[in-house]
């Protein structure tokens, strides 16, 4: 599943169960939306990016592995 898609799921799962936190006003609704994904995906691919950058260096810290 890409990144998007797990954001679009936390964005359904987080407004289905706080219903009250949308705002009857549409344009209102679609500003709120838009900024808790952005806030979800901003910080997901934070997270993803200090992990993979960890893993890599870790990688090439490790000189007795032969396979490069």
């Amino acid at each position: 599943m890409d990144k998007d898609r797990i954001a679009l799921e936390f964005l359904k799962i987080y407004f289905d169960t706080h219903p009250e936190k949308v705002p009857d006003d549409t344009d209102k609704a679609y500003d709120l939306f838009q900024k808790v994904l952005k806030k979800y995906k901003s910080r997901v691919l934070g997270d993803f990016k200090q992990k993979s950058e960890k893993y890599v260096d870790r990688f090439f810290d490790n000189k007795d592995n032969k396979y490069y």
